[in-house]
Formats: C-alpha cells, structure tokens, sequence
C-alpha cells in the first residue's frame, strides 16, 4: 500500500483502524516482519502510535517547513 487517507466525514467511525488492521493481515501474509509509515505533525501520529507503532525517526520543523515523524510495527 502506497498512501492511507480516510476523508474527514468518514473520521471517528473506525474506518482507519479496519484498513490499518487490513494492511498488517496483507504485510503478515506476504511474510513481512513489520510495516513502517511517515506522517506530518498535523496528521495522525498518535493515532498510529494507539495501533502499536512506535517514532524512529523524525525531520524537525521550521520556518516554513512540517515536521514529519517515522513510525514502525514489527510483528
């Protein structure tokens, strides 16, 4: 999978945790030992963090620019 958005009128239905749920089954599948995501400050890092994953890497803001935050899951 490539890119994950769930469109704000769909937010808070659970729809984003039944895909993430949906990509780890198809990564476990394919014999993968985790999966790892990017997401920018104003997006869902602590929802990503709820599902298990955990920060390892991070490009700090500045003026101008949106810090954007590295996340894995390992199975």
């Amino acid at each position: 999978m490539r890119y994950l958005a769930v469109p704000d009128q769909y937010r808070g239905q659970g729809l984003g945790r039944r895909l993430m749920e949906e990509a780890e089954k198809l990564a476990r599948a394919r014999g993968y030992i985790g999966l790892w995501l990017d997401t920018f400050e104003f997006q869902a890092r602590p929802f990503y963090e709820k599902l298990g994953f955990e920060l390892f890497g991070e490009l700090e803001g500045g003026q101008g620019a949106i810090p954007r935050y590295f996340l894995k899951k390992r199975f």
